[in-house]
């Protein structure tokens, strides 16, 4: 796990110490840099900082350089399989210096280009340059759980784990991007290939790019558009084809030369992760609670956590952290995003949590939720997507022509349910009207003037019926584009590694595979994979009301929190439409909002962004 950077073309006013630098955070344990001058007498600079996970010695400092002292690679991520791979190529001849996952993503693109990918298993984003086909090719894993940013000018080609590096560097415009305005806007969070910062995209999940003359070619490698409904099986066939893969993939996470913790929350999915690798013989596993104090019980799943704990044997700790301390910590969170979020601050709290305790390496029960079709998923998108069903053409029309008419607050409830209504594709309208902090409507009067339909962020992900569209959609926006990157960002910001089983890439496949009324059960939830789990997971965990991690942002915000105060124009927003969702928020009203503007205002001033580009 590591910060990679690099620049292809023309170095000259580029600041690569400080592009790497911004990366400090992401590997604290060493840093290197390569640089080599290309045919056309261009350069090509590669920085690397380190995380140390796999072979722990100088010998796996990066950027690499293969055997044949011909390609170079920077590398962000986990291999899972790179000891079977590793062994694949070492029986065709392949000799290996270290013990390093990178050194065999170079030995694999050597042996099979970039159809490497697809053996892949794991969490990466990469880049790696042959100078002898002049090639420079740049990937990312399969559900972007690693992130890969990008800024393609005329001489000039640069890259970087993070926003921030590339606009240290002098490479990257410190201007605000109109589309990525919007995308926050309604999302709370930049939707991928756009970032918040003009000519800074992002390179897709299970892409892979090749920049050659000048020429970028983009193939998808992996999405799950392209992942087919097999014929129907007996249930019980497809519970134990789950319970094979999710076996698998717990173990898979567990790969590492320095120990690996379990966060137990106490909860479905992080508990299920102690379920099955207890099964599984490892003993002495070592599980990691973050609690809240008999003050903020209504906070803490404490008691959940250390049944589990107790149950299976780990070696468990628990971190007491009051409410004060976590308001103390908000600031600081805020000031880690590399781009803005409305979301992550309870993630960077655990993780501080969790790095005070000495632990580099925790596996997570990301992804559980969208993969496995959980309550909060479905709850309001199943009477949303109703609706908009038997709304009638007529009526569809009729509110999209009037729609700046409508007699509702720009910023409510009422004003999302009358945009689902009008969608002419009921699942986008209804999953833009669950997850969109700012409704269409609203985006406009914050923008100044008419915008492009909010629709245009929904990909067309596939999917047999609504529910298995809900749930490609929850894994390939909602998952990706704020819990992934928030979760990336605020763990790397302790140097800290997340690892999450449930997004392993055979384990998708095979539940995507599933037809959806198999996941979905009046009286218990996620019943695919308590079934697959088995009767081992006690029912306590599961026969209770789900509860997330919240804080109370809206307390903390009326009691005075100072992050600052937007006044609009420095987001390229109408500064009375700014002081309108101010308005509400005083009246008791639409905290997330206002949230949401402050901590977009607060990234703008730290960046130093413009709005010019931002003009109609």
């Amino acid at each position: 796990m590591c910060g990679i950077a690099g620049v292809l073309g023309d170095l000259r006013g580029v600041d690569t110490a400080s592009m790497l630098g911004a990366l400090a955070h992401r590997g604290p344990d060493a840093d290197g840099e390569h640089r080599s001058r290309l045919p056309d007498g261009g350069t090509l600079w590669f920085g690397h900082r380190r995380l140390a996970i796999q072979d722990l010695s100088d010998a796996g400092r990066q950027p690499m350089l293969g055997r044949d002292g011909r390609r170079s690679i920077v590398f962000n991520g986990e291999i899972y399989n790179f000891k079977e791979l590793r062994a694949e190529l070492a029986a065709r001849g392949e000799a290996f210096r270290t013990g390093t996952d990178t050194e065999v993503v170079l030995a694999a693109f050597a042996a099979w280009g970039d159809g490497a990918l697809e053996r892949l298993r794991g969490m990466f984003a990469f880049a790696l340059h042959d100078p002898a086909a002049g090639t420079l090719t740049l990937a990312r894993d399969r559900l972007g759980e690693k992130p890969l940013y990008y800024v393609d000018a005329p001489g000039r080609f640069a890259f970087a784990s993070e926003v921030r590096a590339l606009l240290a560097g002098g490479v990257a415009e410190r201007e605000l991007d109109a589309d990525g305005l919007d995308a926050y806007l309604t999302f709370g969070g930049a939707v991928d290939p756009l970032t918040l910062v003009h000519g800074v995209r992002s390179v897709a999940a299970g892409e892979v790019m090749v920049l050659r003359d000048g020429a970028l070619r983009r193939r998808r490698y992996w999405s799950v558009r392209g992942l087919e409904a097999r014929s129907t099986e007996p249930r019980d066939a497809s519970v134990e084809s789950v319970r094979a893969r999710l076996r698998a993939a717990v173990q898979r996470v567990m790969v590492a030369d320095v120990p690996v913790a379990v966060l137990l929350s106490g909860g479905i999915d992080s508990s299920s992760n102690v379920v099955l690798l207890s099964e599984q013989g490892v003993r002495g596993l070592h599980t990691f609670s973050v609690v809240f104090g008999a003050a903020d019980a209504a906070y803490s799943e404490a008691p959940y956590s250390r049944l589990v704990a107790e149950r299976f044997g780990t070696r468990h700790e628990q971190v007491e952290v009051g409410l004060d301390d976590a308001r103390a910590l908000v600031t600081r969170a805020v000031d880690a995003m590399d781009q803005p979020s409305v979301d992550g601050v309870n993630t960077y709290l655990v993780c501080d949590a969790i790095r005070r305790a000495g632990i580099k390496v925790a596996v997570s029960g990301q992804g559980s939720d969208e993969l496995f079709l959980g309550y909060s998923q479905r709850r309001m998108f199943a009477g949303l997507r109703h609706a908009s069903a038997l709304a009638p053409a007529l009526l569809k029309r009729a509110l999209a022509a009037t729609r700046g008419g409508w007699p509702v607050p720009p910023d409510g409830r009422e004003e999302k349910l009358l945009q689902a209504l009008g969608a002419d594709d009921p699942v986008a309208g209804a999953y833009l009207a669950q997850h969109s902090v700012f409704a269409h409507r609203a985006v406009e009067r914050l923008r100044g003037g008419p915008r492009p339909p909010t629709t245009r962020f929904v990909d067309d992900v596939g999917g047999r019926d609504d529910l298995d569209r809900l749930s490609r959609l929850e894994l390939t926006h909602y998952l990706k584009n704020t819990l992934l990157r928030d979760g990336d960002q605020m763990s790397m910001a302790h140097s800290l590694e997340l690892r999450a089983p449930f997004l392993d890439s055979d384990l998708v496949e095979e539940v995507l595979a599933v037809d959806a009324s198999e996941k979905i059960d009046a009286r218990r939830n996620k019943p695919l994979l308590l079934d697959a789990v088995g009767p081992s997971l006690p029912r306590e965990v599961w026969d209770r009301p789900k509860r997330g991690f919240g804080l109370p942002y809206d307390r903390w915000l009326r009691e005075g929190l100072d992050l600052g105060v937007p006044d609009g124009p420095e987001m390229g927003l109408d500064a009375h439409e700014v002081a309108a969702v101010r308005a509400r928020f005083d009246a008791g009203k639409n905290y997330t909002r206002w949230w949401a503007l402050t901590v977009l205002a607060r990234w703008c001033r730290r960046e130093r962004m413009g709005t010019s580009r931002l003009r109609r």
